[in-house]
């Protein structure tokens, strides 16, 4: 094991010497870790995959010559034991047109071309990577086949699609249009094959912008981020699949992500802006219940793993118990001038997780 991964990072090094970064870039795979944190430039063409262990000692890193990988408002994709991300290139173009593929057990990439620009909102089931594209006022959703390579793309003039999310053999894109005194926010659902639109959802009730959504068991939860007055939400919105009826969860301060973890609904609070808020609620699914937490530091996004809940803030990682929301341990994270941290992930050998946001 120890030797493929040397093998694996001395593969890597030479790859990137390749690309003209030079060999002067420290790589060093990781031959465990329990959490990843992503770390990225928009205006210089360098990011890092940091992983640490269940203890937060950093056990690896792995160099990419790409700015702009991953955003805050979308967590990176874990499907089928691999890293779905996409590094969208200098943040005043966003034209690096791909997205990336990490296998996160024998570290080796792979790259799929989708020619749009500024790529955001990444779904992935097992056929296919979706994701969601605009340009113009333009908006676009792609489906690349995981097998052939070969893309669909559908467009639409009349709204902004703010993400896609693939759950249950159904694609569910969110889009919003209309002019800031008459808005509309609706749910559409499309075959994932063809693209084609099956039907439409009017959840302006709701509110709008939804960056962040999930599934679990029958249930699809989203969080629209703003309210339809510009204001900021404090509800999550629910679709019953198999009935097409639309709720909301109303918590106590403006949501921010949301993950869904066995019965279990984690709901981060604060702005994805301004980096402003601390807490995170845990809604019981089977009862309903939702306790308020204050976790002393801003859940820009989160992941679970075990027994633990892993926050990502502006320059550090920590990581709490998760029955009673104490911190157990919290790190800094080094950052040169223009770094940030855009993303975080958990994985487990044998455990499908998902997560799609902005």
């Amino acid at each position: 094991m120890r030797g493929r991964y040397f093998f694996v990072g001395v593969l890597c090094l030479l790859t990137l010497c390749g690309c003209g970064l030079g060999c002067g870039i420290e790589q060093r795979v990781p031959e465990d870790f329990t959490v990843g944190l992503v770390r990225t430039s928009g205006s210089r063409n360098s990011s890092d995959i940091l992983y640490f262990d269940e203890n937060l000692e950093q056990t690896g890193s792995m160099h990419y010559p790409y700015a702009t990988m991953g955003e805050i408002f979308y967590a990176p994709v874990v499907y089928d034991g691999s890293l779905y991300i996409v590094p969208q290139g200098q943040a005043n173009r966003k034209d690096l047109r791909r997205i990336l593929k990490q296998d996160l057990e024998t570290f080796e990439q792979k790259e799929y071309a989708l020619d749009q620009i500024a790529i955001y909102g990444v779904s992935v089931d097992s056929s296919a990577i979706y994701a969601a594209s605009n340009l113009n006022g333009q908006s676009f959703v792609s489906r690349i086949d995981r097998k052939n390579e070969t893309v669909r793309t559908v467009s639409y003039d009349d709204c902004y699609i703010s993400t896609v999310y693939v759950w249950q053999d159904k694609v569910y894109a969110f889009a919003e249009q209309g002019t800031d005194s008459e808005r509309k926010s609706t749910l559409r659902r499309m075959e994932p094959g063809t693209l084609k639109e099956i039907d439409s959802v009017d959840i302006s009730e709701l509110g709008s912008v939804v960056y962040s959504a999930a599934g679990a068991e029958d249930t699809l939860y989203f969080a629209p981020l703003e309210t339809m007055e510009g204001g900021q939400n404090h509800k999550v919105g629910t679709y019953e699949m198999s009935t097409g009826e639309v709720g909301f969860i109303e918590f106590r301060e403006p949501v921010g992500h949301i993950l869904p973890e066995e019965d279990k609904l984690y709901v981060t609070h604060g702005n994805l802006v301004t980096g402003e808020g601390t807490a995170l609620s845990v809604y019981d699914r089977s009862t309903g219940e939702i306790t308020f937490h204050d976790l002393g530091m801003w859940p820009g996004q989160i992941a679970v793993q075990d027994d633990a809940l892993y926050v990502m803030d502006r320059d550090s990682i920590g990581k709490f118990d998760l029955r009673t929301m104490e911190k157990l341990t919290e790190v800094p994270v080094s950052l040169r001038e223009g770094d940030y941290l855009s993303g975080i992930f958990s994985y487990s050998i044998g455990k499908f997780s998902q997560l799609s946001m902005k």
